[in-house]
């Protein structure tokens, strides 16, 4: 008989094709990352340089992350990291959507921020405007001089207000969304620098009142809102934990607090997020 046969005749008897090849195996599953709006993700291990979309910036202590701006767009993203040894990595970053807290203030005490006069818009125009390049993303930034999880804006810190991004109401007239996280300190505490880093602005604002803007190298600025006084200038280098002014109700407030706020290669992210270990951030597997 034909050995051919044979083999065709077994084969056929145990379900078998005598032509039956192994299977090809499928490519591997691509890494994603889920973060919602005004989060960080991270990348972890041997790192030196990530990019989202169009936007690149050095990693910090080998690891990628991934600040996500609190009006991302929710959808899909790609998110990329040059390791160490020089190998292109890329994953995909899901923005989940994070509805805003609505706050209201009924009855705000200050009028003066209800009904802005003329004079008051063009100065928070201009105060705006001269913040803007400061907090934007750039192309270029100075090395990072800090690690996380940063240092607290007061000690002891409270628990925040939760307020960060909620959308405001001041009796019924609607406003910006919140940029940073309230403190409920009292007045005249001790309000300090998160890490080390550099005054690039302090000065009296229309809606900020007494605010300290800090570079701390890799697109990281702190902002310090509505202090009774500071104790810093522009171009001073600051250390980790240094009092940079005092608790107070400077600005747009209803009594005395403190606005921490960050931005991170120009998105406006929660700030409770760089308090908590790197470890406890989501993570691209």
């Amino acid at each position: 008989m034909n050995p051919f046969l044979n083999v065709f005749a077994v084969s056929s008897l145990l379900g078998l094709s005598a032509f039956q090849t192994s299977p090809t195996p499928s490519a591997a599953a691509p890494k994603t990352v889920r973060v919602a709006q005004g989060e960080v993700g991270r990348w972890a291990g041997n790192c030196r340089r990530c990019s989202l979309e169009k936007r690149a910036w050095p990693a910090v202590n080998g690891t990628c992350y991934y600040p996500i701006d609190m009006e991302m767009k929710a959808g899909s993203y790609t998110i990329s990291r040059r390791t160490t040894g020089g190998k292109l990595e890329t994953a995909q970053l899901i923005v989940t959507e994070k509805p805003c807290r609505p706050e209201d203030f009924p009855d705000f005490p200050k009028k003066e921020y209800i009904n802005v006069s003329p004079e008051n818009q063009k100065r928070a125009a201009r105060e705006a405007a001269e913040v803007k390049p400061l907090i934007g993303y750039q192309t270029r930034v100075r090395p990072a001089v800090f690690d996380l999880p940063i240092g607290k804006p007061a000690n002891p810190l409270p628990k925040g207000e939760g307020n960060f991004g909620a959308c405001r109401t001041f009796n019924g007239q609607a406003r910006d969304r919140h940029t940073g996280q309230d403190y409920p300190l009292a007045e005249s505490k001790s309000v300090l620098s998160v890490a080390n880093g550099r005054v690039v602005l302090a000065a009296n604002q229309f809606y900020s009142g007494n605010a300290v803007y800090i570079d701390h190298g890799n697109g990281l600025i702190s902002e310090y809102f509505h202090l009774k006084s500071f104790s810093v200038k522009p171009n001073q280098t600051v250390e980790k934990g240094q009092e940079i002014g005092r608790v107070g109700q400077t600005g747009r407030v209803t009594g005395p607090h403190l606005h921490f706020g960050v931005r991170w290669h120009g998105a406006c992210i929660n700030p409770g997020f760089l308090l908590i270990d790197p470890a406890d951030l989501p993570e691209v597997k």
